[in-house]
């Protein structure tokens, strides 16, 4: 996740978000790094002041689900057997490069 660039305006470096509204949480434990994608302290910070998650990535265009999903399905490499890891990513994200395995 530390190699990849935000999601929303390309920066480096970029922190790995965990997306809230994505999983129900359990008492004091983050949502699972399947639902995680980077953006740079610039948003990260925007969006923690916004208070509403779902609205904020409404609010700049984007799906951060579908490209968590997608990022996290090139990240394992244990998918369908004659599946092509890269393939789910969603058009949105095309520019993020292979993360390594090891950083993420």
């Amino acid at each position: 996740m530390a190699t990849q660039p935000c999601i929303v305006c390309g920066r480096t470096p970029a922190d790995p978000h965990h997306l809230r509204f994505a999983q129900p949480r359990a008492l004091g434990r983050k949502v699972s790094d399947e639902f995680t994608v980077p953006i740079c302290r610039v948003h990260h910070d925007e969006l923690h002041k916004r208070g509403d998650e779902a609205a904020w990535w409404k609010s700049v265009n984007i799906d951060p689900a579908s490209i968590a999903l997608a990022l996290w399905r090139r990240t394992r490499h244990n998918g369908a057997a004659g599946s092509d890891p890269g393939s789910a990513l969603p058009a949105a994200s095309a520019d993020i490069a292979d993360p390594d395995p090891a950083v993420v």
